[in-house]
């Protein structure tokens, strides 16, 4: 064996073992778990951010946000917590898994009977998907008083 030969298998084996550890670092934290490559489930959640402007105190506050599964296996959304139980009220979530490419509601309201002037609170999310768990909706409005 020659020295040339030799040196040319030590740098093949290195170069082989940092191709490998780069590309498992890349399937593990990159961009795969967010297109569903591994058969996880990712959460999508529109909107976000519901802002229902100027309402008055006998206002209708239902409102709805869709959860959509864009992984490739089932997703389980395990528990809806608002950040307040007083002002946040859950009316119905999804029971029963979201199959891939399917999308379900989330129905919620505000009580704001007691609440005047800019108000803000969120509830979040919590499911089997993958990277992010859980999901954070903020909820404003500003409540007018009579006199507004």
């Amino acid at each position: 064996m020659t020295k040339r030969s030799w040196y040319s298998g030590i740098l093949l084996t290195f170069g082989l073992g940092l191709f490998l550890l780069l590309s498992i670092d890349y399937y593990r934290f990159g961009s795969a778990i967010v297109e569903g490559r591994f058969w996880l489930p990712v959460m999508i959640v529109e909107p976000q951010t519901v802002d229902y402007g100027d309402v008055t105190a006998d206002g209708d506050m239902r409102q709805e946000i869709a959860v959509k599964n864009t992984g490739r296996s089932p997703l389980v959304i395990e528990r809806v917590m608002p950040s307040c139980s007083s002002c946040i009220v859950i009316h119905s979530s999804p029971k029963e898994p979201i199959t891939p490419g399917k999308q379900e509601k989330i129905e919620f309201s505000m009580d704001i009977s007691k609440r005047r002037g800019n108000f803000e609170t969120s509830f979040i999310i919590i499911s089997n998907a993958k990277p992010q768990e859980f999901a954070v909706v903020k909820v404003t409005a500003n409540v007018l008083t009579a006199e507004q």
